[in-house]
C-alpha cells in the first residue's frame, strides 16, 4: 500500500469542506471513510521486516491519521 490514495482522500474531504457543495462533501466523506478503513486493515496485517518497509508503515500510519483527524473535526458534536 502506499499513502497517497490517503493522502488524496484528505485532501478532497478538506476540498469539498472548503467549497461547501453538499454532494462533493458527501462523495468526499464516503471516499475518505473507505481510505480508512482500507488503511487501518492494511496497517493491521503490514509485518515490515526491513528498513523501507518499516518508513513506508510510518508513513502510511501518519497519513491514516491524518484522515481521521480530519473527518473527525467534519464530525456533528454530540
Amino acid at each position: 500500500m502506499k499513502s497517497r490514495g490517503i493522502v488524496n482522500a484528505t485532501r478532497r474531504l478538506i476540498g469539498a469542506r472548503k467549497l461547501g457543495s453538499v454532494t462533493l462533501l458527501g462523495k468526499a466523506e464516503e471516499e475518505a471513510r473507505h481510505a480508512l478503513t482500507q488503511a487501518r486493515a492494511w496497517i493491521g496485517r503490514a509485518n515490515p521486516i526491513d528498513e523501507e518497509a518499516q518508513q513506508n508503515f510510518q508513513t502510511i500510519v501518519a497519513a491514516t491519521e491524518d484522515l481521521e483527524r480530519v473527518l473527525l473535526e467534519g464530525a456533528a458534536p454530540a
